[in-house]
């Protein structure tokens, strides 16, 4: 079932931001890659912006954990199942530098083509007490 290796492909991409492996994170998007971020109104970011962007929580956090990691396949828009894979947790991050704790709610969605690489991502979540913690 294509379900099946997609949820592979998208638990590799959690792997590699959560071990801080760019190169394998980099390696799992596709060429046409776009993300569809949290922020109201941001355009949507390509490869490099997001690759880029994630070297830089890498650098912040020491330690990077999904929690109640929660997958499910995803959803047409008929609201029927296909291949897509939908994920539901929360992250558990830790300071470098002061070594504080924070947390955020999250919900993603992963397209996968048939190369088993993610072409279009989307992420919705809760960042309230990141920035409680950031603005400290």
């Amino acid at each position: 079932m294509k379900y099946t290796k997609n949820l592979v492909v998208a638990k590799q991409f959690i792997e590699a931001f959560s071990t801080k492996d760019s190169t394998l994170e980099a390696s799992l998007l596709s060429d046409d890659y776009l993300a569809f971020g949290p922020g109201i109104g941001q355009d949507s970011l390509s490869k490099e912006v997001i690759v880029n962007g994630d070297k830089g929580w890498m650098k912040t956090f020491s330690e990077i954990k999904l929690t109640n990691a929660e997958y499910s396949p995803g959803l047409d828009a008929n609201y029927e199942i296909n291949s897509d894979v939908r994920l539901y947790g929360t992250w558990i991050f830790k300071f470098a530098k002061s070594g504080k704790t924070s947390k955020m709610k999250f919900y993603a969605e992963f397209k996968i083509n048939d190369a088993g690489q993610i072409y279009r991502y989307k992420e919705f979540c809760e960042l309230h007490d990141m920035t409680k913690e950031l603005n400290n």
